[in-house]
């Protein structure tokens, strides 16, 4: 507990590290965030995922999903700010002595991050940020299978700390080159490759316990929501992204990504677990035109 209380305090210290490291710049503060350049962000793509919910079964629920989100993005070289929502949606399938069940399952999260240049690590080719990010995922599971507890409902706010590593892989002049007879020319362009690794530094979780099936419905007051209770420090999660970002020339981009998003709550007869594996196409469309 003590370590995490420490490192929290260092990450809400890292605005202040960043901004006193530009304290040399030229522009003030008010005009490197109009400079800053802005992007809405519109993501599609696929995801394979699996989960385990000891309180109503012990088998693996496995399967593909189609993914979606809206994002909107600020950044350069000093500092990015990112906010958005993603949706997830598909069948997970489990098989076990010949016996199928499908489990519908819909996931949603809101998310906000900010991160800052740490410029003892960064160099003209490597930039290194560190922040934090805030993400509430919530997942609605409907199993029929499981009859009076067919209706799973969890929640996972989680603050992260963050650190992101980009590369710049851009092609500065023009290249000729030939394959067989045929000469072409590979264009200048402008190319990023970034990592980065968020660990859970607050782990919370929003869920009933063992099993669903609460009291109100033997009383003939149902609740949706009985005796789920919501608990801090309890679980782990963590999480890693790979971004490969091209420049086009009308100032918008596109970014290819695969996110690995993995947590579990605390507990044992009852634990959750759920892993995501995403890869997804994202347009960033410049909005103010810098």
């Amino acid at each position: 507990m003590k370590l995490n209380t420490l490192i929290i305090w260092t990450l809400f210290a890292v605005p202040l590290v960043g901004f006193s490291q530009n304290e040399g710049a030229t522009l003030s503060k008010k005009e490197q965030r109009k400079n800053r350049p802005a992007y809405t962000g519109i993501t599609m793509g696929v995801s394979y995922s699996n989960f385990r919910d000891l309180a109503t079964s012990p088998l693996i629920y496995s399967g593909g999903q189609i993914h979606f989100g809206l994002s909107t993005l600020k950044l350069d070289r000093q500092r990015e700010a990112e906010n958005g929502f993603s949706y997830t949606f598909g069948n997970y399938a489990s098989t076990f002595n010949d016996h199928s069940a499908i489990s519908t399952v819909k996931t949603f999260s809101f998310y906000y991050s900010q991160l800052y240049e740490f410029k003892k690590l960064s160099s003209e080719k490597l930039n290194v940020k560190i922040g934090g990010l805030f993400n509430a995922t919530g997942n609605i599971r409907i199993n029929e299978s499981l009859e009076n507890n067919g209706f799973g409902f969890e929640m996972f706010p989680t603050l992260f700390g963050s650190i992101k590593v980009t590369k710049g892989i851009s092609r500065t002049v023009d290249k000729q080159k030939k394959f067989l007879f045929i000469k072409y020319t590979l264009k200048q362009k402008t190319r990023d490759l970034a990592f980065r690794l968020n660990v859970g530094l607050v782990n919370s979780t929003y869920r009933n316990g063992f099993v669903y099936s609460g009291q109100s419905d033997i009383l003939n007051e149902a609740t949706v929501l009985d005796h789920y209770q919501f608990k801090v420090f309890s679980g782990f999660r963590m999480g890693t992204v790979l971004d490969y970002t091209v420049s086009l020339k009308n100032k918008n981009k596109m970014q290819f990504s695969y996110i690995w998003d993995a947590y579990r709550t605390g507990g044992d007869l009852d634990r959750f677990e759920m892993a995501h594996h995403i890869l997804k196409l994202t347009f960033l469309f410049n909005t103010n035109n810098r």
